[in-house]
Formats: C-alpha cells, sequence, structure tokens
C-alpha cells in the first residue's frame, strides 16, 4: 500500500499524538493539587440562573488536552476521507 502524502492521514503518527496528550494529562492530573480551586461566582439573569461554585483547577488542563485530542482525531479523519476521495477520483479517470 502507498503511503500517504499528507501526514495526517497516517494512524500511527495520530496514536503517537494521543499518547503523548495522555501522558500530558496524566502529568497534570498528578502534579495539580486536587484541593486547588477557582471560585466562580454566580449570575443570574431573566433567563438563565448560574449558581456559585468552585472549579477544581485540575480539570482545566484536562479540558485544553481534550480539544486538542479532538483535534487530531478530526484532521486524522479528514485526511484519510480527502484521500479515499482523490483515489475514487483517480479510478473514475483512469
Amino acid at each position: 500500500m502507498e503511503r500517504s502524502l499528507n501526514p495526517a492521514a497516517d494512524r500511527g503518527r495520530m496514536f503517537v499524538a494521543l499518547g503523548v496528550l495522555v501522558v500530558l494529562g496524566l502529568a497534570s492530573w498528578f502534579t495539580i493539587d486536587p484541593t486547588a480551586v477557582i471560585h466562580m461566582h454566580g449570575s443570574s439573569s431573566r433567563y438563565v440562573g448560574i449558581a456559585d461554585r468552585d472549579i477544581e483547577l485540575r480539570w482545566i488542563p484536562i479540558l485544553i488536552l481534550g480539544v486538542f485530542a479532538f483535534r487530531i482525531v478530526l484532521a486524522n479523519r479528514r485526511a484519510r476521507i480527502e484521500e479515499q476521495r482523490a483515489e475514487e477520483r483517480g479510478k473514475q479517470v483512469g
């Protein structure tokens, strides 16, 4: 099988990138003190009310790394779909 010209389509690279994100997530989870919190003041309007709450600081890097993981999977899937479409066009022409 031919290698893709787009590096985002390589599943091996995707799994390595996701593995790095998991390691970073675990490192941040066990490094940040579980008692560290940010107090969010609530607000209310005529339509929506949000209560006061404390957010654990250790969830913030997990959320950011989750967004990066989503982007990596999405880019991989998009590159693979584009590659499949290019192969189908090549078969139709030739």
